[in-house]
């Protein structure tokens, strides 16, 4: 791995970065640099933290971590720029589609999302856009799994619906083939690809730049992106992504979602009261801790909390293969952790303890 702890070059001259206390910046064509103290985080603790996350990663270890403050990269490994899935993580994606149309007025939460995708008449005539968002749909589609685990969602025929899993709101279930379902009907209102959309209205406003989100199928011509997975970017561009729900949606002055929505979506809305679905999928539990589409460090019907040790205020996005944007606002940071090797032994303890370690490295 490689910290990079230089201050930002310019015209031959090297600047230092801004102290912790002032405004936070925005990143340009790349992010600004500086090192830890100069953004109050002891760089020993740190360090010692991600050596910690990196024993308990497979072999890409600390390779496509970058670590965000105040909008400094205070720590990038080798990788950074290495691109490729970032899986689960997409479904956020998906929510900032929702969001926009929220935003503009086109649709709300609670609209019943028959009234536009006429495939879920028959079974799903009560879904609204909040269970999709939620995992609390039901939804379920004909068909075995593509995977070896016949039991497993997603079916090859995830547009065709068949009874529900429960009927909609009553419980949860992490279920792709719903959330896929959720990407055809947003497609639906928009007339046009998500990614398409989400280029214009975000991702080249917060400096993305290139970018791919594979689709799944087809409406019509216009292409369905996968609502689960299949974004693919790098760790510098995940980042931003992080770095604008950080900051509540804002980018550099320009709100670019609400920030009532960028709330809503990365706090608690799915009750620790509501039951699991019973489904193959109950080790992944949300209640307590599923916003929009978004991870958050809530408190689970055990009375545990999602990452422990962690700070509350941290969501995230979490993918397959240890994907994720950890966002903590009480300490202003972004942390990537982007690979390919699969997630580590109760990634959830892991995540907590090494978040706890961070707290450990912050100065102020």
């Amino acid at each position: 791995m490689k910290i990079y702890f230089a201050g930002l070059l310019l015209g031959g001259i090297l600047l230092s970065a801004c102290s912790a206390t002032q405004q936070n910046i925005f990143p340009g064509k790349e992010w600004q640099t500086s090192t830890p103290e100069e953004q109050g985080v002891d760089s020993e603790k740190m360090n010692a933290a991600l050596e910690y996350l990196a024993s308990k990663s497979k072999h890409n270890l600390n390779k496509e971590v970058l670590v965000i403050r105040n909008g400094y990269q205070i720590f990038a490994g080798e990788n950074i720029d290495s691109t490729h899935n970032i899986w689960s993580c997409s479904k956020t994606f998906t929510s900032m589609v929702l969001g926009l149309l929220v935003d503009d007025g086109k649709i709300s939460l609670d609209d019943k999302a028959v009234n536009y995708e006429p495939l879920l008449k028959e079974f799903y005539p009560d879904v609204t856009f909040r269970h999709f968002t939620t995992m609390t749909s039901g939804y379920s589609a004909k068909g075995r799994s593509r995977w070896n685990d016949e039991n497993a969602d997603w079916s090859w025929t995830v547009y065709e619906p068949e009874e529900p899993l429960f009927p909609a709101g009553e419980a949860y279930a992490y279920w792709d083939e719903a959330q896929m379902m959720f990407g055809r009907v947003l497609t639906q209102i928009l007339q046009k690809q998500m990614k398409e959309f989400l280029q214009e209205r975000v991702t080249d406003k917060i400096g993305m730049g290139e970018w791919q989100w594979h689709p799944e199928n087809d409406l019509n011509g216009i292409p369905i992106n996968n609502g689960c997975t299949n974004v693919i970017i790098n760790a510098k561009q995940f980042a931003r992504w992080g770095w604008l729900f950080l900051n509540e949606g804002n980018w550099d002055g320009e709100q670019l979602i609400s920030k009532e929505y960028v709330k809503m979506a990365t706090s608690v809305q799915v009750p620790a009261t509501v039951p699991m679905g019973d489904t193959d999928r109950k080790e992944t539990v949300g209640p307590g801790c599923y916003g929009f589409n978004w991870w958050v460090n809530g408190q689970k019907a055990d009375g545990r909390m999602k990452l422990p040790g962690a700070p509350e205020s941290v969501f995230f996005p979490s993918g397959l293969n240890n994907n994720k944007c950890l966002c903590i606002p009480q300490w202003n940071m972004v942390i990537v952790r982007m690979g390919e090797d699969g997630h580590p032994d109760d990634k959830d303890l892991v995540y907590g303890t090494f978040l706890k370690m961070m707290s450990e490295a912050i100065i102020k």
